[in-house]
């Protein structure tokens, strides 16, 4: 499900840029692309959070002081006392759901200044950021810089989270390291 964008007209000085470019003036000013300019199978996601940063059982972030277990080689941490014991009881429901919801959150830690909350846009990357929801998010215009506010992000954590739950489908969850965005490489060669 994606949601309308609702931008802008161009105002006076959007109009004079645009005037520029059809009589072939050079304009070094980015611009912003559609919310599908994005390959959700291609994206670099950096493992920012770890294993042990969310309690497998609750899918909620682990107690700094929760019990620490290991299972198959990977470590985890609880939320709350009993966690450790659910989860050994039954390991296999737990190991897949934790993995999921990692990297999806790991997705949108990465993701959230890559679509402008207020128009769902690509942002061109150096706009306003704003800190709403537990995710640092960029607007993608000037426009946008006036409407950011964390209550007008709730419908955008909602796709972003969809947007997540698809890409991690497409990549089986892979983490890369070291690319210098998580779009490098994933924007479609149509735009």
């Amino acid at each position: 499900m994606r949601r309308a964008t609702n931008r802008p007209r161009l105002g006076p000085l959007a109009a004079a840029l645009a005037a520029l470019c059809v009589v072939g003036a050079p304009v070094l000013a980015p611009a912003q692309l559609p919310p599908d300019a994005v390959d959700l199978a291609k994206v670099k996601i950096p493992r920012t959070l770890e294993s042990t940063d969310l309690c497998p059982v609750h899918l909620v972030p682990s107690a700094a002081d929760g019990e620490t277990w290991s299972h198959d080689g990977v470590d985890y941490r609880a939320s709350e006392a009993g966690s450790r014991e659910t989860f050994l009881a039954d390991p296999a429901k737990y190991v897949d759901q934790h993995e999921r919801e990692l990297w999806v959150l790991n997705f949108m830690n990465a993701m959230s200044t890559i679509w402008c909350p207020i128009t769902d846009e690509v942002t061109p990357g150096g706009r306003k950021r704003v800190d709403g929801h537990g995710y640092t998010w960029e607007s993608c215009c000037s426009f946008c810089d006036e409407e950011m506010s964390p209550e007008n992000f709730t419908d955008a954590l909602e796709t972003l989270r969809e947007r997540a739950e698809e890409s991690y489908e497409l990549t089986g969850g892979a983490y890369v390291e070291g690319a210098t965005s998580p779009v490098e490489g994933a924007i479609k060669d149509s735009f």
